[in-house]
């Protein structure tokens, strides 16, 4: 896709109204950055801007490499003056030059560069280092002026659907067994209102607004795979009108490259989900309620080398769904990149009725923590408001850049989405070399007598050789802490 194919170029005060708006539908919201120039050697690489929560634009570009490990030259240049410079990878920031108003950089590998000049957040550049897909390309397939409908494939055991790069208009799209959604780079797969004919699925939820179906979905499906480089776009939607993403019942999922962008409701939703493998998503939302990544009552579900920066939780665990139905087992996030500007950046969170266990979170960075209006918000946490029990959970080889409410919080409460009757219990919770920002507390909270947070462990916590600060209430039992001095906060029980 040529950068003329987008309409215009991004107005930096107008996209910061744009994101400082939690429900606003902005059909034009992605646009040529105004800030950013990128060049790989030679060759420029269209460089393209969202809003964000705080300040923004978001300017981002994808570097498509043809080697896993193909080492690249970056030139970044700012079309605003270059004081000082900031390049936050996942392995931490690497060298580079200033020359004027230009950065310069050498990357190997795959991965994403996020830049940040003159100690500031706003603005930024994320230039995405672009594996091959692992799956066939299926963009070589003869395929004809189909864009949008199945290949020639369809009679055989994989039936496809390509986009090829352009703009695609579309309101909505179902897959069925053994469906590929393939994104050739360039496209943008860009959702529109609801036909009027459409009816909701839900005539009011609890905003008091219709929903309607969700824009990329599956229902009881197996063997269906979304991927390539392209991007999909629900930034024209209104507000709750349809979720980017969402497969429920599946199995033997892949989701592999997809840039998603200004979603309307929860971005990717996994729900009842068996045998799912999600790399290389990135997903840059603004809107209140504009989750990355849920998974929701899922088994074996591997998420890898994902970039996210939201409204709203970056990747959550959660268990909607009471007993029998499995609340979620078997669960690996690695490698990725949050960045939370309203929520809460990797863990357990919310609804809690039926028993998480064995989930690891390792070899992430969370680059901004931003929110601090609630007592269960953070960067790691497992913050249940129903009766399940979460036990046998591990975050390990982690860095937090900068966190506004707490680096790790492991709390139980009730709230306004609460439906069970009672509070969960949290046990067996190991945090392992954790890089955290100086002063950042930890809290463990507890809810009653009967509701605890037990066996916590804390392994080789880093912040700066700071005594800890652990802030916990009556109802915890059994902390162990190597490796770090403490120092507990005298902190009132709360019951309630």
């Amino acid at each position: 896709m040529k950068t003329e194919e987008i309409q215009k170029p991004c107005e930096p005060l107008e996209y910061m109204r744009h994101g400082a708006d939690p429900t606003g539908a902005y059909a034009d919201n992605l646009a040529v950055s105004g800030e950013w120039r990128v060049y790989a050697g030679e060759m420029e690489i269209p460089v393209y801007s969202v809003p964000v929560t705080h300040g923004g634009p978001h300017s981002f570009c994808q570097i498509l490499t043809e080697q896993e490990n193909t080492a690249l030259c970056v030139t970044m240049r700012c079309l605003r003056e270059v004081r000082s410079a900031r390049i936050h990878t996942l392995k931490g920031d690497i060298p580079f030059q200033i020359q004027g108003n230009e950065i310069r950089g050498k990357v190997t590998g795959r991965g994403y560069l996020t830049v940040e000049i003159n100690d500031k957040i706003y603005a930024p550049l994320t230039v995405l280092i672009r594996p091959p897909l692992k799956d066939e390309k299926y963009g070589e397939r003869n395929v004809g002026p189909c864009c949008g409908k199945y290949s020639e494939a369809q009679e055989t055991e994989q039936r496809v659907r390509i986009y090829k790069a352009g703009i695609h208009e579309v309101e909505s799209v179902e897959l069925k067994d053994n469906e590929t959604l393939y994104l050739e780079p360039g496209a943008v797969l860009r959702a529109v209102q609801p036909a009027p004919d459409e009816a909701p699925e839900t005539e009011e939820d609890w905003a008091g607004i219709p929903n309607y179906a969700d824009f990329i979905r599956a229902d009881n499906r197996k063997n269906i795979k979304i991927i390539g480089y392209g991007i999909i776009d629900l930034s024209g939607l209104s507000w709750h009108a349809r979720r980017t993403l969402r497969l429920t019942g599946c199995g033997n999922v892949v989701l592999d490259g997809p840039v998603l962008i200004g979603a309307a409701h929860w971005t990717t939703a996994l729900f009842r989900c068996e045998n799912v493998e999600v790399r290389n998503l990135v997903i840059l939302g603004y809107r209140q309620n504009s989750d990355g990544i849920d998974i929701v009552n899922c088994r074996n579900v591997h998420v890898d080398n994902c970039y996210i920066r939201t409204g709203d939780d970056a990747i959550c665990v959660k268990s909607m769904e009471a007993p029998p139905v499995c609340g979620g087992e078997k669960i690996l996030v690695e490698n990725c990149t949050v960045w939370d500007d309203k929520v809460r950046g990797i863990g357990i969170a919310g609804e809690s009725k039926s028993d998480i266990r064995d989930v690891v979170f390792r070899d992430c960075l969370v680059l901004h923590g931003l929110a601090d209006w609630a007592y269960e918000l953070g960067a790691l946490c497992i913050t249940l408001c129903d009766s399940g029990t979460v036990s046998d959970i591990l975050f390990e080889n982690i860095r937090i850049l900068q966190e506004s409410a707490c680096a790790i919080n492991c709390m139980l409460y009730r709230d306004r989405w609460s439906t069970d009757t009672e509070a969960g219990h949290i046990r067996g919770i190991r945090f392992r070399n954790i890089r955290m920002p100086e002063n950042s507390p930890i809290r463990i909270w507890g809810y009653d007598e009967e509701h605890e947070v037990e066996n916590i462990r804390l392994e080789q916590i880093d912040n700066g050789g700071e005594p800890l600060w652990i802030d916990r209430n009556s109802y915890v039992k059994n902390i162990s802490v190597s490796g770090n001095e403490t120092l507990d906060k005298e902190s009132l029980e709360r019951t309630g």
